[in-house]
Parts: C-alpha cells; structure tokens; sequence
C-alpha cells in the first residue's frame, strides 16, 4: 500500500537528511515534553533513546494530520551524547553549553539515536511500532576554553545535543567519527532504511516525487 511519511520532529537536521535522502515527508511535531532518563537508562542510554522515540512517535495525534495521499507512517526520533557514564542532552543554557563542551573537548564519546516508525493496521485498527537505536564513537580534538566560549556565542549549540552540530562549526571539534555520521547530525539513515525494509516499505518509490 501506498505510505506518507509523517515526521513526528521539529529538528530542522532531521527535515533536512530526510530531504537529502530524497524520502518526501509531512511535518507533524508532537507536543511531547521529554522526562529524565531514569537511573538505569543513564547507564544504557539505547533504552533511554528507544523509549523517547517511542513516546514521540505515540504521542503524534492520528486525527489532527493534515491530508495526506498515503497511509501516514509516522518517524520519530530521539538523540543524546553519553560520556563517562552520563546523559547529555541539550544544554539549557549558554554556561551548560561550555561546561559540556569543556568535559568533551579531547576525549570520546557516544552519541545515541532511537528511532521509532508507528502505523495503524487496517484490518485491527491497531497500532503497531518498531524501535531500535544507532550508536556512534566521536573522538574531539582538545580546545581550549575561549574557543569553546566564541562557539558557543554563535549560538549553534543551543539545541543540539551535546551542544555541539558536527554539521556546523563544531565540524572543527570532530577528530574522528567511528560509525554512521548521520546518526550524529540526528537521523541515523541506515537504520531508518532498515526499518523500512522490515515493514517491507518501499521507500526508493518515494525517490520519484518531488519536495
């Protein structure tokens, strides 16, 4: 059957792999308040990431999508840094933003993505959900702390996870990436093309259309 893709997302790096990707998509961001990982979720952050992607995807309301040419398929997606056995999420304020940046600057860490697609059976009227996560090293080269400060005073970090964008200017902090780079931008595209096959979903059908 035919399929319209719904991004449950507000991330403009998101919008922007999908585009890349050449996979057409409807933007639906979900009101969705993000709660604290739980002690045993700081030390698995894969299940921390799964269950927030989880909760966007569900929290996307099926009656208040605009109108669509497809069954609505909706993706939602959820990214962290781990470090040193903690959670960084995005930083609160511009004094976070260099601390984190600071604990990061020449050492490794991990960033996370769970990635959650959601459906509606036809034949149930049943939800059904699919979730797995990514995980990529990044090493950074050390910076001291007034380049840390200027970066974050181009404001760039301010939304990111880990407060940097490998993307952007904190392309110059990247030493090395050990896995799926798009994962660390937010949307790791390999495996939301893995999931796409496991639901059979035929997503080069979408290469045709047109943003």
């Amino acid at each position: 059957m035919p399929y319209s893709l719904v991004l449950a997302s507000s991330s403009p790096r998101r919008a922007q792999l999908l585009q890349s990707a050449g996979i057409p998509y409807t933007l639906a961001p979900a009101p969705f308040e993000e709660p604290p990982p739980t002690a045993d979720e700081e030390k698995q952050p894969s299940q921390f990431v799964e269950r927030l992607a989880r909760c966007k995807a569900a929290s996307c309301n099926w009656e208040k999508l605009p109108s669509l040419s497809g069954t609505p398929l909706v993706l939602a997606a959820d990214t962290i840094v781990w470090h040193e056995g903690k959670i960084l999420g995005k930083p609160r304020d511009e004094m976070e933003a260099r601390a984190m940046l600071g604990r990061l600057s020449g050492q490794s860490h991990q960033v996370f993505t769970g990635v959650c697609l959601r459906q509606r059976n036809q034949e149930t009227n049943a939800d059904e959900f699919v979730t797995a996560h990514e995980t990529t090293r990044v090493s950074f080269h050390h910076r001291e702390a007034d380049w840390i400060a200027r970066y974050v005073a181009s404001g760039e970090p301010m939304d990111k996870a880990g407060a940097y964008a490998a993307q952007g200017k904190g392309s110059f902090l990247l030493a090395r990436i050990e896995g799926d780079f798009s994962n660390v931008v937010g949307l790791p595209l390999g495996l939301l093309g893995r999931l796409f096959d496991d639901w059979k979903i035929n997503y080069q059908s979408w290469w045709d259309n047109k943003f």
